[in-house]
């Protein structure tokens, strides 16, 4: 089994106009949500916390070489603990479409049982449907997660239509499950 999580950026900023969309970072909620969805996804899933370890950690963090999705990455890392040469950079991740995606993913190490991708909307939302066997996620603002389960040993082998979804985060539901903890990591229409 291999496990997949997938990642779309935390909430850029725009606060300097002219700057190439690749050297946009990330703004102060995208900062914020990154934190607050990377420390659930560790104390839920990754044994963070004196938790049941649920998924194995993390053996590479890939990342779309745009800023935002690396400062995204950047602040995961961190609060997984994870060494600084975990975080990988992958250009193809920029902008890309499902295929592309599927085709880093076919090219990850096989001695890797967990990897998370960071990437862009719609390429990142249209793999995560296509790849998913049975559910659906009907949108990924900014700053989800979609953990999934891939059922084969290598990495080579993922197909679209398998992959077993184990979970679905956004800003918005752990702001809501949790107001007292992750109070202004979303918008208030949640549609990032």
């Amino acid at each position: 089994m291999k496990y997949l999580t997938i990642v779309r950026h935390a909430k850029s900023s725009w606060d300097q106009p002219g700057l190439a969309d690749h050297d946009r970072p990330l703004n102060d909620r995208g900062s914020h949500a990154a934190l607050a969805v990377a420390t659930f996804i560790n104390k839920t899933y990754l044994g963070g916390a004196e938790t049941p370890l649920l998924l194995p950690k993390p053996d590479r963090l890939i990342s779309s070489t745009a800023l935002r999705a690396l400062g995204t990455a950047q602040i995961m890392r961190e609060v997984m603990s994870l060494p600084t040469e975990a975080l990988l950079l992958e250009s193809r991740l920029y902008l890309a479409e499902a295929a592309q995606i599927m085709e880093a993913v076919h090219g990850l190490d096989e001695s890797w049982r967990h990897v998370v991708l960071f990437g862009h909307n719609p390429g990142m939302h249209e793999f995560v449907e296509r790849i998913l066997a049975r559910e659906h996620v009907s949108k990924m603002p900014t700053c989800t997660a979609v953990l999934m389960a891939i059922p084969t040993a290598h990495w080579g082998l993922a197909d679209w239509s398998t992959a077993q979804l184990i979970g679905y985060i956004t800003p918005k539901t752990l702001e809501r499950r949790f107001p007292e903890l992750y109070k202004g990591i979303s918008r208030a229409d949640g549609d990032d």
